[in-house]
């Protein structure tokens, strides 16, 4: 296939700007990947961190998210035809050539989401600002949840080791630290919807109502002097799960704190950054514990080193996520809402404005998105 490839390439840089727009030839399909002409695309923080802690070289393709039309499949790759409307996501910033904000994406397709043609409106862009329902009916919302939505798929399935129809979760709570962010959003619903859960979660006061709605039992704010003797006290001993979306050193203490409480039965607890027990304070007593650590750039069943760390996927990934992605997801993807969108304008351009406001902290409660143009 020949024509242009435009990308947000990395210059090397560990600060703005992190990239240039380049020409790159259109990628060849190998066998086992799909080629996606892109349509939307979603900011991660991902998106931004990579080229800051020096783990993107230059010549690498930013981003993560994106959504578009399969356009070429390659040999041994089932279930997805050309002309498919799909959403995925790319290790990006990390190696040449592999990375989500480009025209043409090359993605794997454990990473991708096929959706009923129906459901997405190729002409409709979201409204910059609130809204109402939040269900994924255009491009920008489905670009928006897919790496969340793997991030999560993996961390219930095969770290926290969720069953479907399990009765006594009616009867048990999950924790999920960060509510209000683009993983607990989702992780809110698929806790309650999929696996009938009850939900404490933390969020600022502002995000209550949203909260409540995609079907969180109970909100404590986060900044509470007492946060932990609410969640705690909300939980009556049957916090049995446990997943930090934060991930920082002092949240993944919180989170440990919070479920103390619980002492029948098995806690776990997962957290998104690689964090190890060994880096908080915990009580030895505390015998009932399982401790996660998911990294989503294994999802795709290979092995990667990241920040210098080799990481290889557990042995029943494979299983465990490809259950809930095929046979689980698809279902529920009518019902599913995606957070607030902060819509950008289209094209590569604003590829430095996305980062600068996640980069500044200037995003909260919401995901950047942008239109690709073309």
């Amino acid at each position: 296939m020949t024509g242009n490839n435009r990308a947000a390439v990395s210059n090397g840089n560990k600060s703005v700007p992190f990239y240039e727009i380049k020409n790159l030839s259109i990628p060849s399909v190998p066998k086992g990947k799909v080629l996606v002409k892109a349509i939307a695309y979603a900011f991660n923080p991902t998106d931004w961190k990579h080229p800051v802690y020096g783990m993107t070289p230059e010549g690498a393709v930013l981003g993560s998210d994106f959504s578009g039309i399969v356009e070429a499949v390659g040999s041994e790759v089932e279930g997805l035809a050309k002309g498919d409307y799909v959403s995925g996501w790319a290790h990006g910033g990390y190696e040449k050539d592999i990375g989500g904000f480009q025209d043409w994406v090359l993605a794997d397709p454990p990473l991708v989401i096929k959706f009923d043609k129906s459901q997405l409106d190729q002409s409709k862009v979201e409204p910059v600002g609130d809204s109402e329902s939040r269900v994924i009916d255009n491009f920008e919302g489905a670009a928006s949840v897919t790496l969340g939505l793997s991030t999560i798929a993996m961390s219930f399935t095969n770290q926290l080791k969720l069953k479907v129809n399990e009765p006594s979760y009616r009867d048990q709570y999950i924790l999920i630290w960060g509510g209000a962010t683009a993983s607990g959003v989702l992780a809110i619903q698929v806790a309650k919807d999929i696996y009938g859960l009850k939900v404490i979660t933390t969020a600022s006061p502002r995000n209550n109502a949203f909260l409540k709605s995609l079907g969180a039992d109970h909100i404590v704010n986060y900044n509470d002097k007492d946060v932990i003797e609410k969640i705690r006290k909300i939980g009556g001993g049957k916090i049995h799960f446990a997943l930090d979306t934060i991930s920082s050193l002092e949240t993944f203490q919180l989170v440990y704190d919070a479920t103390a409480g619980t002492n029948e039965g098995t806690v776990a607890i997962d957290n998104l950054l690689l964090l190890n027990p060994e880096e908080i304070k915990t009580d030895k007593s505390r015998t009932n514990l399982k401790f996660g650590k998911t990294l989503a750039y294994v999802a795709n069943g290979e092995p990667t080193v990241f920040a210098g760390i080799p990481v290889a996927p557990d042995a029943d990934l494979a299983a465990d996520y490809g259950n809930f992605w095929y046979n689980i997801l698809p279902g529920y993807l009518p019902k599913l809402r995606h957070s607030n969108l902060k819509v950008l304008n289209p094209g590569l351009e604003s590829v430095h404005e996305g980062l600068s406001l996640l980069m500044d902290n200037k995003v909260s409660g919401e995901k950047v998105v942008f239109r690709a143009d073309n």
